[in-house]
């Protein structure tokens, strides 16, 4: 039987919903972009709390 990877609930600062990221997405260093309103972002840390540190990508236009 496979084994369930863990959800991390991401919420975004721009629109404020609710992102679910695997834990192996959830890492430092990785980039995701919201599903709901299509800011990317860049996981700059983990909090103390285990949430994560998010910085906004600013695409070229």
């Amino acid at each position: 039987m496979a084994e369930e990877k863990k959800q991390i609930d991401v919420q975004c600062l721009e629109c404020k919903n609710i992102n679910k990221l695997s834990e192996d997405d959830a890492k430092v260093g990785r980039w995701f972009e919201c599903k709901f309103c299509g800011t990317t972002y860049e996981i700059t840390g983990v909090k103390p709390d285990g949430s994560l540190e998010l910085h906004p990508i600013e695409e070229e236009k």
